[in-house]
């Protein structure tokens, strides 16, 4: 077997630039659900940066936000990332509604959302950036008030 032996079975890797800590507008690009190379779940949504505090991430550039199924706190992370996004009530946010924001004809793309993200450490003493979504319509004082409260 060559240095290409394996291609047929290789997959493009879109991922890599998330979010960091700030205040974002962001429009959504796509929103997919997948297994990664270690085998775990996950949720993927990916965007254009509109508005940013962060200079690396300047208006214009392109980021992601992953959550990885293995983790306790994922389930409520994406519900709480569809409801604002969709602009509806958390408690309106089932495993249908989950379905059909990952498929394939990507029906959230274009909406806008609005994020703030913060540095934390995990229990496990690990660094790890915190999203809140927040609605379009909230403005941009309430991503501030959030990012704010850390």
């Amino acid at each position: 077997m060559g240095i290409f032996g394996k291609i047929g079975e290789a997959t493009y890797s879109d991922g890599g630039v998330y979010l960091k800590a700030g205040v974002y507008r962001l429009e959504l690009l796509s929103v997919i659900s997948k297994r990664t190379r270690k085998g775990q779940d996950a949720f993927i949504a990916e965007f254009k940066v509109l508005d940013s505090t962060n200079p690396e991430r300047l208006p214009g550039s392109v980021c992601s936000w992953m959550v990885t199924l293995d983790k306790e706190p994922a389930l409520g992370n994406i519900k709480q990332f569809i409801s604002e996004v969709m602009g509806c009530d958390m408690a309106q946010v089932n495993e249908q509604i989950a379905e059909r924001v990952v498929a394939s004809d990507n029906p959230l793309k274009s909406k806008i959302v609005r994020a703030c993200a913060v540095d934390i450490k995990t229990k496990a003493g690990r660094d790890f950036t915190k999203v809140k979504f927040i609605r379009d319509s909230a403005g941009a004082a309430a991503a501030q008030t959030e990012f704010a409260k850390g």
